[in-house]
């Protein structure tokens, strides 16, 4: 997942503390180079060429069709049929870019940094900016941390201090969704962080259920009229979720800050507690063939847990790299995506 450190104040003031995102945990770094003025022709610039552009951090991953697809640092967007050999794509950014989504082999996009949106439509090979807002409304920046599509028209990204938007065409139109004031005070009337970072998202039960900073679990009916469209639901945690997985059975897992790693069994209404061993940030998950589940975080952690099982083991890794995404590969080998880029390592 995406590790952000963002700083500055936005439009409303938040509390004080550290703010935490999932993916990409260098981002506070480049925060810096982010505060362009808005204009209408777009301030990004190419991707630069480079054949290393498999060991450098890539913050997110998927596999649509036959291959294997990774953005990150430098608006580089890999990809690879095989996980041995990785192709670079032509970017119009070389912004950070923290997250991916196919709805199928050919369509897929990304977000990243300066509010940034790219769009593919011949799988992945060349990208086009759909929408970017380098600050936005004038306020501070706000990266795009994930992204969902329910078909090839209706999507939904989601970012740092509460950033929402949705397009009913494919994004070609992208349209902010206000959460400045009936799901800021909802949350405030729940003594919540008002303006979160939503880390991740799902379509569940015909819902958005959207996990983030501070202990956020939400969904987001589309539906439903004003404020009726939000519901919080209760947290088991008060730091930060980095993501949430919905297994073949239906069980809902979050996970985040310091090792932190729950299970739902009853659609979100009670969590259960998974002892991990770590206080490392977990990033993702990948459910088995086997509904073996494995975890990938912080400091080398990857963790391994058995099907209906209530404790996640460490499995040996010889590294100290943030691993931010997983993928299961050939039987029994899983690809690391990271802070050193891609590793692969075998499950037996």
């Amino acid at each position: 997942m995406k590790y952000i450190q963002l700083k500055g104040k936005s439009s409303r003031s938040r509390r004080p503390g550290v703010s935490l995102l999932g993916r990409a945990f260098v981002g506070a770094i480049l925060l810096s180079v982010a505060g362009f003025v808005m204009s209408e022709q777009s301030l990004q610039m190419p991707v630069m060429k480079s054949e290393l552009v498999s060991h450098i951090l890539l913050t997110d991953s998927i596999h649509s069709g036959e291959r294997f697809f990774a953005p990150g640092l430098y608006g580089n967007i890999i990809s690879s049929s095989d996980g041995i050999n990785w192709q670079q794509s032509n970017s119009p950014t070389q912004s950070l870019l923290t997250t991916i989504f196919f709805i199928d082999d050919k369509e897929g996009w990304v977000g990243g940094h300066d509010t940034l949106i790219l769009h593919t439509i011949d799988g992945g090979e060349n990208w086009e900016i759909q929408y970017e807002d380098p600050i936005t409304g004038g306020d501070i920046p706000k990266p795009i941390l994930d992204i969902v599509f329910k078909d090839k028209n209706n999507g939904y990204a989601i970012g740092a201090y509460g950033l929402m938007l949705t397009t009913s065409d494919g994004g070609d139109n992208w349209k902010v969704v206000d959460t400045s004031t009936g799901l800021y005070d909802l949350l405030e009337s729940k003594e919540m962080e008002p303006e979160p970072n939503f880390n991740s998202m799902i379509l569940y039960k015909d819902k958005l259920f959207m996990v983030g900073e501070l202990g956020t679990i939400l969904t987001f009916d589309d539906t439903a009229e004003g404020d009726d469209r939000w519901q919080v639901i209760d947290s088991p945690y008060t730091g930060s979720f980095f993501g949430v997985k919905e297994l073949k059975t239906g069980e809902l897992f979050i996970y985040g800050l310091r090792g932190n790693l729950y299970r739902s069994s009853d659609g979100a209404q009670s969590w259960d507690k998974i002892e991990t061993g770590t206080i490392a940030n977990i990033f993702d998950c990948v459910e088995t063939a086997d509904g073996t589940l494995i975890f990938a975080g912080a400091s080398g952690t990857i963790l391994r847990m058995d099907k209906g099982a209530m404790t996640a083991e460490k499995m040996p890794y010889p590294h100290f790299d943030s691993l931010m995404s997983i993928q299961t590969i050939r039987d029994g080998e899983l690809l690391l995506f990271g802070s050193s880029g891609i590793k692969t390592i075998s499950l037996r």
